[in-house]
């Protein structure tokens, strides 16, 4: 039975994929799905985003391990929308479809390439891990294995995401986010009123101190007023007003939704033991859950990874097509896109294929990503500007030294990290210096 309701659903997306291909009439439509979203649709489409994998079993395995502290991944997702909330409207005021072509307009061209061809290198390998997440939620609720289970998931995104581009996202993220919703509603009711919490780690503690949060803060939280992603939402809306009210609606719902994402971690912490489980959330779907609840919450993960591998590939394939195209509104660019859709969607496969581990795959995209870009597409938000060396040497220094610190590890790499930003804020800030010294000392001369 779960396998029919398995490929049904995969049908049904596959059909919206078609239907959309049918209705796109040009770039706005492929890319920003018209810039006629509403607070709903737009809510939707956001938190679906956010929801992925990384979210969802990420945080759950995290919770299981650190206690408390796994509310951080939702925690820090909010007060990085928060920031966004602020900046939204000068982020508004551009035209374009992607986050490159926003470098672009601040630094120039050279800068709008670089970032088109860095940020889908890291996102590849976000995309992998969403399929990596899709195939074992597939391998426990049909009887398909588990690479079966990578091929079938990297194709169906593939294929969806090609057909319909956003459009097809935006129609289906509102569904997928409301499964995604009733399910871990239902979890959470169901595991609270049968398991005691017991005793737990606090959100800040000998696992998870302050050095983490920071960089969480750094390479997370910053994703979400700073990311390709997020930002391509934010450009489906029709309006400022409209995109104001899903940001803060979106933030109403991740609060409590950090809890009870720590606390099924905490649960899972409890039942689990000494035994060792790929996903504390899959565990407690398979040992606890009764059969109905349990395909509602398969289906669940399965739209949570759904809706973020889709806008990820998306995402991607667009700047790729970027560095050759140089403008996205040229309407060639939407048959270059499809086919970069399919060669990242290849290429996340066989990533997947060799991969092991969903959450560790993330941060170091995240840290590849935010040590190199953060710094200076806020600024440039800001009304700041500097020459295109400068930024590229930022971009360059900041993104290299975040990504040796992630495979460096521990304490010492969580220090290189940090000190990633710095170095990147310095950099650019050079410039700046020596504008003011040049300022004063022609200030100077003219007083004598």
């Amino acid at each position: 039975m779960s396998d029919l309701l398995f490929y049904l659903y995969i049908f049904g997306i596959f059909l919206v994929g078609v239907a959309s291909y049918k209705k796109i009439g040009g770039t706005k439509d492929f890319y920003i799905a018209g810039g006629n979203a509403s607070v709903l649709r737009l809510t939707g489409s956001l938190l679906a985003t956010i929801l992925g994998s990384s979210a969802i079993i990420g945080s759950v395995n995290f919770s299981t391990r650190n206690g408390w502290a796994g509310s951080w991944f939702m925690i820090c997702a909010a007060l990085g929308l928060g920031v966004l909330y602020f900046i939204l409207e000068k982020l508004r005021t551009f035209k374009g479809y992607n986050l490159p072509e926003l470098l672009g307009d601040f630094y120039g061209i050279e800068v709008n390439k670089i970032a088109s061809f860095v940020i889908p290198i890291a996102w590849t390998g976000i995309v992998a891990s969403q399929i990596m997440g899709a195939a074992m939620i597939v391998s426990k609720m049909t009887s398909i294995a588990y690479t079966s289970g990578i091929w079938i998931s990297g194709l169906v995104f593939i294929a969806y995401t090609c057909l319909g581009g956003q459009l097809s996202i935006i129609k289906t993220d509102f569904i997928q986010f409301l499964f995604i919703i009733f399910g871990l509603f239902f979890c959470f009711m169901y595991t609270s009123f049968n398991y005691d919490l017991g005793d737990a780690l606090p959100l800040i503690s000998y696992k998870f101190g302050y050095k983490e949060l920071v960089v969480m803060l750094l390479t997370y939280s910053t994703t979400f007023f700073v990311g390709p992603d997020i930002y391509s939402r934010i450009f489906c809306a029709k309006d400022l007003k409209t995109a104001k009210k899903a940001i803060i609606l979106s933030i109403v719902i991740l609060l409590p939704l950090s809890y009870i994402l720590s606390s099924l971690g905490i649960h899972a912490a409890a039942l689990i033991g000494d035994r060792v489980v790929d996903s504390s959330l899959i565990f407690l779907i398979e040992e606890i859950l009764p059969k109905s609840m349990a395909v509602l919450m398969y289906f669940c993960l399965l739209s949570a990874v759904i809706s973020s591998a889709d806008t990820t590939l998306l995402t991607a394939s667009s700047m790729l097509t970027q560095i050759f195209i140089g403008n996205l509104k040229n309407k060639k660019s939407i048959g270059i896109t499809r086919i970069f859709i399919i060669f990242l969607g290849v290429v996340s496969i066989y990533i997947a294929l060799k991969m092991k581990f969903i959450l560790s795959s993330i941060f170091l995209a995240f840290s590849i990503y935010s040590g190199a870009f953060i710094i200076p597409t806020f600024l440039g938000i800001l009304g700041y500007r500097a020459s295109k060396g400068y930024v590229i040497l930022a971009i360059f220094a900041g993104g290299g030294l975040s990504l040796f610190g992630k495979i460096y590890g521990g304490q010492s790499g969580n220090i290189y990290i940090i000190f990633a930003f710095v170095l990147n804020t310095l950099i650019l800030g050079i410039p700046y210096i020596f504008k003011k010294k040049r300022d004063n000392l022609v200030k100077n001369q003219s007083t004598y």
